[in-house]
């Protein structure tokens, strides 16, 4: 385990984390410290709030963060879902049209077929004997 120091509104803290988390544990700190000095900056310099203080409407103010994430996460589920479901749907309906489609090319083709034999001269096997030229 490793072990690192952190600043949160001016004052250090020992914290332990696992080995190679050390460079991400410091970027957490660092954006928990900037959050901590927003609001005691927003709290205002009359107000003097203690670390605790400050800690605990830091810790609401990502938690009400947190909150809107999920519901913001639950919105988008749900549109993928709607989407999912229109998709097949559509996906459904293009396979019926496809289907109709090819059975409609085929009637087309088999009239066409019919046409064609209807207008195939009929050949006849009668012969005609010409007689022979004379020369002469």
């Amino acid at each position: 385990m490793a072990e690192l120091t952190i600043s949160i509104n001016s004052r250090p803290f020992q914290i332990m984390c696992r080995d190679g988390e050390e460079a991400q544990v410091q970027q957490l700190a660092e954006e928990l410290a900037t959050r901590v000095a927003n609001i005691r900056r927003d709290v205002g310099s009359g107000h003097r709030a203690g670390d605790s203080h400050l800690l605990v409407l830091t810790a609401l103010t990502m938690c009400n963060e947190l909150r809107d994430l999920r519901h913001e996460v639950g919105r988008v589920r749900e549109e993928v879902e709607k989407t999912t479901a229109a998709r097949e749907d559509l996906n459904a309906r293009i396979e019926e049209l496809e289907d109709t489609v090819s059975g409609a090319l085929n009637q087309a083709a088999q009239r066409v077929e019919d046409l064609l034999s209807m207008l195939e001269p009929v050949e006849t096997e009668q012969s005609i004997d010409m007689p022979p030229i004379n020369d002469g």
